[in-house]
């Protein structure tokens, strides 16, 4: 094994920790070993060196054919874990020298350092058709390395396709078949023009003649993927069959105890921790695959939203407990990122709080904070939690206590009832929650106006390093405006404070409008001093316009914003020349280049709230509708104002009004939520305006 070997110039070679390469053929012997603990040692040591955080040097390159062999030698153990190796050497897709260029100044240095990306990638992608001829070895777990290896690797998919598609029905091995369904579907889906409709057809054979419940799940993420017309119309009641049959194994009696895996022992290396850490997962949480293949098939879903909604509420009725704490964070990730139909996930959420299992409140009350505007069906249960959770919690860390996440859940949508408790807390000397504020705002300054006097009272108090919790009151105080408080407020403008509490007291003098006359000459101060900071100096221009309407200091400020490189500096020009309306027409012609060039939607609504030019808005909003939809709340409520002139957006309004996805949805993977309340204003303008035409109309 390994001919040629002691013949390559290690010591001429590098990798990330040494100019000298001589430690790499141990580290291949390693690979060879019949020692477990070895082999493990000896990949960490290529992952952490000779292909350190997916870089690849020269050395990398010299192991190449080396790694093939040990693929090819019937007698190696771990070889899927040399398939992964070299997939992950070669890239999921060729490397671009653009991209890869650039980390040196010296254009030879640079072409040096890309060269064994381009050698490593040709090499192994030219060696590939090799792994075809061992799609029958008697290691499964090499054959079920390989599909995906072949489908991302080889130069010649619809061979490659053609291979898989055949082998598939022969596979006796539930794990190789998986991912023979996987790579059937990664080839449909990376060259869908050649491959895109003969994978359909047989994945739904597939699905249609296998017994394998979690086989048939991976078949249905596939088809969901790639041939989502060829789901059945039962996909969700299928998937929850699964599921129900996963917990009767999981749970279900045996005469017969199932045989113990084989140990392999512990080694110090990332292989052996990231092993154990999978297994430490699914045994706190859910030892059954079938939970990976639900969400795989979640996410396949994609804008699937009637299917996905089905499946979520039969997830959230589960009589399995890990289930159900992967249905919540679904939940989350659901609600927040598509529109619900009707109520029923909600309540379904809020149901897991009688539940009487606190790891599941704590994370369905998490995910209701998320969806706290479309969740008011439940304020009644959060109402009830709050009270009898009153009794279980100190001032100290409350937020996080079971009691803190329902008062925040019930606060974010508004209602009134969270406002005694809140007064309790905060009289009590609880931490001051970071998101008080937005609480506040939700519930509304006169249904807050209660909470007044406990917040003054609290910032009044503050220690001199309370620099944190001094913004968060003013915050919230700014929101409810209590006229006792305003002297205070002002006097939160002077330099002793701190700039955060400075720029929080400019943003909370703004509220008072022309109630905050008394502090006109404070800010006039702030808004000329030119080494007041620039956010401060913006929101005091703001405030002293809602005070005394003074243009004439305020507009050279918005000017200077609006030419700043600063982001807050512009934003907040524009959000103030909105408040200022006609009289900041001065501004129209740096608005109308702005609108063209710049934040283009934000100027555009500056621009019509100035001006009322429809015919220099109008295109800019609807160009920018598609370009940056991110930028729909506020081109809606611009549109609101414009009445009938409106008419050419009806179409892209009702698009969006039937659109399953939240317009903020921008397909980031991972552990995201989505800004629900900005969606919901979004859908509100657009039903207004829609409702205007039809009412026009009728």
């Amino acid at each position: 094994m390994f001919t040629g070997i002691e013949e390559v110039d290690w010591a001429s070679m590098g990798h990330a920790y040494t100019d000298s390469a001589t430690d790499v053929p141990d580290l291949l012997w390693g690979l060879a070993s019949d020692d477990p603990a070895r082999r493990d040692i000896a990949l960490d040591g290529m992952y952490g060196a000779v292909h350190h955080q997916g870089d690849v040097y020269d050395s990398t390159v010299a192991c190449i054919p080396f790694l093939f062999e040990l693929v090819e030698t019937p007698t190696v153990a771990d070889r899927d874990a040399v398939v992964g190796l070299l997939r992950s050497i070669a890239g999921e897709k060729e490397p671009d020298p653009e991209e890869l260029g650039g980390l040196f100044e010296d254009e030879e240095e640079d072409a040096a350092w890309i060269q064994p990306f381009l050698d490593a990638s040709r090499l192994i992608r030219g060696r590939a058709d090799l792994f075809l001829g061992l799609l029958d070895d008697p290691d499964a777990e090499l054959r079920a390395a390989l599909p995906g290896a072949l489908a991302h690797l080889h130069a010649e998919p619809a061979k490659v396709f053609s291979v898989l598609r055949d082998r598939l029905p022969v596979e006796t091995d539930t794990e190789v078949a998986h991912g023979l369904a996987r790579a059937l579907g990664t080839l449909a889906v990376d060259h869908a023009e050649t491959l895109g409709s003969q994978a359909g057809p047989v994945l739904r054979d597939v699905l249609d003649r296998t017994a394998d419940p979690q086989l048939r799940m991976t078949v249905l993420a596939q088809l969901a993927r790639c041939a989502p017309d060829l789901l059945p119309d039962n996909t969700a009641d299928v998937a929850l069959e699964i599921m129900r049959l996963a917990y009767e194994a999981r749970y279900g009696e045996s005469d017969e105890e199932p045989e113990p895996a084989p140990e392999r022992p512990r080694t110090p290396t990332m292989v052996s921790y990231l092993r154990d850490l999978e297994a430490a997962d699914r045994k706190s949480v859910d030892a059954d695959r079938a939970d990976d293949l639900l969400e795989e098939l979640h996410r396949a879903l994609g804008d699937r939203a009637d299917v996905r909604f089905d499946l979520l509420n039969g997830q959230l009725c589960s009589q399995d407990w890990g289930q159900r704490v992967a249905a919540v964070r679904m939940s989350g990730l659901l609600l927040t990122g598509w529109r619900a139909p009707n109520d029923l996930p909600v309540a379904l959420l809020a149901r897991q709080l009688v539940e009487q299992e606190p790891d599941l409140s704590r994370r369905a009350l998490n995910e209701l904070s998320h969806v706290a505007p479309i969740a008011h069906v439940v304020a009644d249960i959060l109402a009830v939690c709050v009270r009898e959770w009153d009794d279980e919690w100190e001032p100290d860390g409350w937020e996080r206590t079971l009691y803190g996440r329902a008062l925040a859940a019930l606060a974010l949508q508004g209602d009134e009832r969270a406002v005694p408790a809140l007064v309790d807390v905060m009289a009590e000397g609880g931490d001051t929650p970071e998101y008080l504020a937005r609480w506040v705002k939700a519930i509304g300054a006169g249904a807050a106006a209660p909470l007044g006097p406990v917040l003054h009272r609290r910032l009044a108090t503050l220690p001199p390093g309370a620099h944190r919790d001094r913004s968060r009151l003013i915050d919230a105080l700014g929101v409810i405006a209590p006229a006792p408080s305003l002297e205070l407020l002002v006097a939160m403008l002077g330099d002793e404070q701190g700039r955060q509490a400075r720029w929080s007291a400019a943003q909370a003098l703004t509220r008072y409008g022309r109630a905050a006359g008394e502090a006109a000459q404070r800010l006039r101060e702030s808004v000329t001093d030119e080494a007041t900071p620039t956010e401060i100096r913006m929101d005091a221009a703001e405030a002293l316009w809602a005070a005394t309407g003074e243009a004439d200091l305020v507009l050279p400020v918005v000017r200077d914003g609006l030419d700043s490189t600063h982001w807050y500096g512009r934003s907040a020009a524009l959000r103030i020349i909105g408040a200022l309306g006609p009289a900041g027409v001065a501004l129209a012609p740096r608005l109308r280049e702005l609108a063209v060039t710049g934040a283009k939607v934000p100027a555009a609504v500056a621009l019509w709230k100035v001006t009322g030019d429809v015919e220099a808005v109008l295109p800019v909003l609807l160009d920018e509708w598609t370009a940056t939809p991110r930028s729909r709340p506020a081109a809606a409520s611009c549109l609101a104002g414009m009445g009938l002139a409106a008419a050419p957006a009806l179409p892209l309004i009702r698009a969006e009004l039937a659109s399953s996805r939240r317009h903020n949805n921008d397909g980031t993977t991972g552990n995201v939520r989505y800004d629900v309340a900005e969606d919901e204003a979004l859908l509100r303008d657009c039903r207004t305006i829609e409702t205007a035409f039809a009412t026009h109309d009728g």
